[in-house]
């Protein structure tokens, strides 16, 4: 008689399909995952996965290490003369803390268009909090939404450069704050 595992409640296995793709994810890159990969890892049968997702492209939002809290949603609880402290500080811990596994997902948007299509749909609320911010500007650039694209690209290539090989200290910190409030500064100066 075979035994059954005992049933993993849908919030925990979910996590758990999570977790393991995060690991393995430092460790291999996007295109070299397989479902029975992340679900052994994650300790479930294969089934389960598909309860949850259809492919593993799929997973590219929630995989984001801020998907519980956005970090979108935690700027905008800020108040307003405050708002871009909290996008600049917010980015740089989001960085520090997640540089590597960041650096994974980015490769695997970079490699998989699947995952580039599904990360793209998860960053729209902060692309055009960013075209509001410079359309908004003393001096507003001619086109703020590819403005907007372009500071986007500018805060990931230069926190994934200074957090994504996982080197945090509180000086990397400090100095990444420091550059992109200067940035943000002299973009909204009048």
């Amino acid at each position: 008689m075979s035994q059954r595992s005992p049933r993993v409640p849908s919030d925990d296995a979910r996590r758990r399909i999570l977790d393991a793709t995060r690991e393995l994810l430092l460790d291999r890159p996007f295109a070299a995952l397989t479902v029975g990969d992340v679900m052994t890892r994650a300790g479930l049968a294969r089934t389960v996965f598909y309860r949850h997702f259809d492919r593993l492209a799929q997973m590219a939002p929630e995989l984001l290490p801020d998907s519980e809290d956005p970090l979108l949603d935690q700027v905008l609880r800020a108040p307003a003369e405050d708002l871009i402290t909290a996008m600049v500080t917010g980015l740089v811990q989001l960085y520090a803390d997640n540089g590597r596994w960041l650096r994974a997902l980015d490769a695997a948007a970079a490699a998989d268009p699947a995952v580039a299509t599904e990360l793209d749909r998860a960053l729209v609320g902060p692309r055009q909090l960013l075209e509001q911010l410079v359309a908004n500007a003393p001096h507003p650039p001619a086109n703020p939404r590819e403005f907007a694209l372009l500071l986007m690209a500018t805060h990931r290539a230069y926190l994934l450069d200074t957090f994504g090989g996982g080197h945090d200290s509180p000086e990397r910190r400090t100095n990444a704050t420091a550059a992109l409030t200067a940035l943000w500064e002299r973009l909204l100066a009048e």
